[in-house]
């Protein structure tokens, strides 16, 4: 049975995202993975290479056991706990991002990551980009990220925000799968830029109808706004939508520095949660 992958550190923001994983894994039939990254002890005797202490990974899991126990209790989900499998594992490592994303290149056991974010940071995340935005930038399986303080609910109204790259059909297929899960209509929302959308729309609507009538219920919409987040947004709130899915072109190092993607600003900005599916350079 795969698993849905929800880094905590123990915050507010990580206990929301491990509740809203809990009812997408209630709901898929996956189990949890919960993942703390810490960092290890340096030991200058041995050859260079980080040694955890034994004690303090105990004590994280400890500490990770009891997280999974208060939550589910204080939510009235106890039960889960027979209905799941929650895993919780500590690793020690240097950077969280790297770590995290390390794990969902296994396919065969990460479905997706589920991540808090808290919409703002400091100096230095406003700059690089907090763990949540990075991971969801670089992750090798689609990411959901959670606002502060949202709850999970079954998906009734999907956005999928539409352009070039979003219309690559193997994206579409996985989309189109995952919202058939839910029974949720599904917008497919292209706001006004350079870009041809007449050859967007065309590509939506074949892949739609390519196997006959679709299951579910659609619109393809064309908006007019001078921004792409703030047509985005405002398309969600004015039709209830319940989740943002964006296509991310995973970039280089550099260029993630010097161009703030779609997906990082949607991260600070949304305060819905937000699907990433990834689209690797050619």
């Amino acid at each position: 049975m795969k698993n849905i992958l929800v880094p905590i550190d123990f915050s507010q923001c990580s206990r929301d995202a491990f509740l809203y994983a809990k009812g997408l894994a209630d709901t898929l039939g996956f189990s949890i993975k919960l993942v703390h990254v810490y960092i290890g002890n340096l030991n200058t005797d041995a050859s260079i290479n980080l040694q955890p202490v034994n004690s303090r990974e105990e004590a994280i899991l400890k500490k990770m056991q009891e997280f999974v126990k208060v939550n589910l209790e204080e939510n009235n989900n106890s039960n889960v706990l027979t209905r799941q499998k929650i895993e919780t594992e500590a690793i020690v490592g240097l950077s969280a991002t790297h770590e995290i994303v390390e794990l969902t290149k296994d396919e065969d056991d990460i479905a997706m990551v589920v991540i808090g974010t808290t919409g703002d940071g400091n100096m230095i995340e406003k700059m690089f980009g907090s763990v949540s935005s990075a991971v969801a930038q670089r992750s090798h399986c689609p990411v959901i990220l959670v606002p502060k303080g949202i709850e999970f609910k079954k998906y009734e109204n999907v956005l999928y925000a539409s352009n070039y790259e979003s219309a690559d059909e193997n994206l579409l297929d996985q989309i189109v799968d995952f919202g058939k899960v839910f029974s949720a209509t599904m917008h497919f929302v292209h706001v006004e830029e350079n870009d041809n959308y007449e050859t967007v729309e065309d590509t939506i609507f074949y892949k739609l109808f390519e196997k006959g009538d679709p299951s579910f219920s659609f619109n393809i919409v064309n908006i007019k706004n001078r921004s792409v987040l703030s047509g985005l947004n405002q398309y969600a709130d004015e039709n209830n939508v319940d989740l943002i899915v964006l296509v991310n072109r995973q970039r280089n190092y550099l260029e993630n520095i010097f161009q703030l993607s779609l997906t990082k600003r949607m991260a600070k900005a949304s305060k819905l949660p937000v699907m990433v599916f990834h689209l690797l350079n050619e």
